[in-house]
C-alpha cells in the first residue's frame, strides 16, 4: 500500500470544507495535513467540528505560504473569484502539486480538466489540474448527457437547491427568516452553470434555480425537446448504457425524492415522462449538493487522477 497523498485544504471553515475533511479523514489514501480559515486560525479542527478528529491546527496563510508546504494535493475551496492568487503560486513554487479547485473559476479555462467523474473519468486519469464541476450542474449533466444525441429544440433547467449551497457568507439565500415557508427565484440571467450544462451537452440551455428553506439536497427537473420518432424504451436504454456500470448514479421509475440521497454521494435520476405528441420529455435528478454536487465529486476526481481504486 502506498503512503497517503498529503492534502492542502484552502477555505476550509464551509459546508463544504467540512465534508471534504470528513472523507479524507475517512480515506486511508490520503493525509490532511493543512486547512486554513481566517475565522478559526490558531484553533484545532477537531475543536471547531466536533464530527472530526483531526488534530491539523487551521491556519491564516498566504498563497505563497500554501505553495511553500509542499503538499502532495491542494484543494481550493474558496468563493467564486478568489483561487487565482494560490493557483499563482502553485504555477510558480510547486508547479508537480495536483490542484483541485472547488469554485466556478477554472472550469473553462485552457489546461484545466473539467472533472465530471462519473461522465468524463478518461480526461480526468493522471490531470494535475483538475475544476470540480458546479452542484447544479453535476445534477442536470446527468440528467441530459445521455439525450445529447437526440435533443433537437429547447432545454429548460429548473431547479431547488437547499441555502447551503449559498455558503456560510450571511445573505437572503441562507438566511432562515427570509426562506421560512418560502422559495427565492434567483439568477435567471447568464447563472454560470448554465454556461456548464450547455457546453458538456453540446444546446443551448435555459437555467431557473432556486433555493428553498432545506438545508442540503438538490433538484433539477428537465424538459428537453427530443428528435421525433423515439420511444420511452429506447430513451431508457440510453440512461441503462450510460449508468449501468456506475455505482452512485440510479435509475428509478418514480420520480426521485431529496430524502433519498441527503447525506450519501449517490444521484438518482428518475419520473422519466414522454409526451408523444410533441417529443419533449421529462425526467428529475437529485442529489446532495454538498457531497455528490462536491466534495465526494471531488474524492472521486482525486482517486481518477492518481489511479486509485473507488474503494
Amino acid at each position: 500500500m502506498h503512503k497517503p497523498y498529503t492534502v492542502g485544504l484552502v477555505g476550509a471553515r464551509g459546508h463544504v470544507g467540512r465534508e471534504m475533511m470528513a472523507l479524507i479523514e475517512a480515506s486511508p489514501d490520503f493525509e490532511l495535513v493543512m486547512a486554513t480559515s481566517r475565522e478559526h486560525d490558531g484553533k484545532m479542527i477537531s475543536a471547531v467540528f466536533d464530527m472530526l478528529k483531526s488534530d491539523v491546527i487551521f491556519e491564516a496563510l498566504t498563497p505563497d505560504a500554501v505553495a511553500a508546504r509542499g503538499c502532495d494535493i491542494l484543494v481550493l475551496g474558496l468563493p467564486n473569484g478568489l483561487a487565482a492568487p494560490y493557483v499563482e503560486a502553485i504555477e510558480a513554487n510547486a508547479p508537480k502539486t495536483l490542484l483541485l479547485d472547488l469554485s466556478a473559476d477554472y472550469r473553462h479555462e485552457p489546461g484545466w480538466v473539467f472533472g465530471l467523474s462519473d461522465l468524463l473519468p478518461h480526461d480526468i486519469k493522471d490531470a494535475t489540474r483538475i475544476a470540480n464541476p458546479g452542484c447544479y450542474a453535476t445534477a442536470a449533466i446527468l440528467a441530459l448527457y445521455p439525450l445529447k444525441d437526440i435533443i433537437s429544440g429547447g432545454v429548460s433547467v429548473f431547479g431547488v437547491s437547499g441555502y447551503s449551497g449559498a455558503g456560510t457568507t450571511p445573505g437572503p439565500k441562507n438566511d432562515p427568516d427570509r426562506l421560512r415557508d418560502n422559495i427565492l427565484p434567483y439568477g435567471f440571467s447568464g447563472h454560470g452553470h448554465q454556461t456548464e450544462i450547455s457546453k458538456t451537452i453540446g444546446h443551448p440551455v435555459r437555467f431557473m434555480p432556486h433555493v428553498a428553506s432545506f438545508f442540503r439536497g438538490l433538484i433539477t427537473t428537465v424538459s428537453v425537446s427530443l428528435k421525433p420518432g423515439v420511444s420511452l424504451a429506447e430513451i431508457e436504454q440510453l440512461y441503462q448504457d450510460a449508468y449501468a456500470d456506475n455505482p452512485t448514479v440510479h435509475l428509478q421509475e418514480d420520480p426521485p425524492e431529496l430524502r433519498e440521497v441527503a447525506s450519501t454521494p449517490n444521484a438518482i435520476i428518475g419520473g422519466m415522462a414522454l409526451d408523444e405528441s410533441t417529443n419533449m420529455l421529462a425526467l428529475s435528478c437529485v442529489h446532495d449538493n454538498l457531497l455528490k454536487g462536491a466534495a465526494s465529486q471531488a474524492m472521486d476526481n482525486l482517486r481518477l487522477a492518481l489511479d486509485l481504486s473507488s474503494a
